[in-house]
């Protein structure tokens, strides 16, 4: 799709060394938030959590990206899928359920079943349906250095043919494989994705507690972990709309942690609410740097 006119000027002012200036329909229309989900929002990988969701063969877990709900799963063969939760049918939801553990999904409208890995199993349509149609849509998945990596941008290749990995090797604490989790939040914001991205990005302070050790990681252009010494978060930005973002967060501790108490996980909490409530916490003016960021992927074919 063609560009609009509030992208593109970004693009013009950095060409020509000029300050930029955003058009504030950049924040603002549809036809802009539609481009960035098309060119940006589903680039790979994306960390959605850590592998310890998916404890016993039958579970599941679902979560947002790009706008889409996924289903990530894991089969009595100990295999893992990412599925898109839309059923082949109608185009309904098949599971409204955060996590849990399932033989079958059943899509509520219909009653389509289908089974963890995505298999359609009833009704049995194989006699008049190619039986490679008859199952979820499927995006690579990787489990590495602890974490799920979800790969948004193209379909899942063919079994037996795995993914590229994701460039986590070296990028996160070996610890990470046997890290508990201590939390799990998600926060509402009247923000616009770029503004809730930067906002993350720049507050290390409200995150971690010796925010100067802290390590930033970031994986894809909506996901990322700030690792300190045996302790990291993991903070995913989800957009809704050009008004609306959610954040989410998953803190995790390394197996030998300390029981100290930790100050970072309050001031984060504390000044997510206030932007959510539209009080206190200011949104971030964007800098040349995130700019440049932000055109180089909105303009790469």
């Amino acid at each position: 799709m063609e560009l609009p006119a509030s992208i593109t000027a970004i693009g013009e002012q950095l060409e020509a060394d000029r300050e930029i200036i955003p058009d504030p329909q950049l924040f603002a229309a549809a036809d802009v938030f539609a481009a960035e989900r098309q060119r940006l929002f589903l680039r790979p990988w994306v960390a959605v959590d850590h592998q310890s969701r998916l404890p016993e063969p039958g579970r599941f877990v679902r979560f947002e990206a790009a706008t889409r709900s996924i289903l990530v799963t894991r089969d009595t063969e100990d295999r893992t899928y990412a599925l898109r939760n839309v059923c082949i049918h109608a185009g309904y939801p098949v599971c409204d359920a955060e996590e849990g553990a399932a033989e079958r999904m059943v899509c509520p409208y219909h009653g389509w079943e289908f089974a963890i890995d995505g298999r359609l199993v009833e009704p049995d349509l194989s006699a008049r349906i190619d039986l490679a149609r008859l199952r979820l849509a499927r995006y690579p998945l990787c489990l590495s250095d602890g974490l799920i990596f979800v790969d948004l941008s193209r379909a899942a290749p063919p079994p037996g043919e795995a993914p590229a990995p994701p460039p986590a090797s070296n990028a996160v604490p070996l610890w990470f494989a046997k890290a508990t989790v201590t939390s799990r939040e998600r926060y509402a914001m009247q923000w616009n994705w770029k503004l809730a991205l930067s906002f993350v990005r720049a507050t290390p302070q409200l995150v971690a507690d010796e925010p100067g050790a802290a390590v930033l990681t970031e994986f894809g252009p909506l996901s990322l972990i700030l690792s300190e010494r045996d302790r990291a978060t993991l903070l995913r930005v989800m957009p809704k709309s050009a008004s609306h973002t959610d954040i989410a967060i998953v803190r995790m501790a390394s197996p030998g942690a300390s029981g100290r108490a930790r100050n970072g996980g309050d001031r984060l909490a504390d000044s997510l609410h206030a932007a959510a409530d539209g009080h206190g916490a200011t949104a971030p003016v964007l800098d040349r740097d995130f700019f440049g960021w932000y055109w180089s992927l909105m303009s790469a074919e």
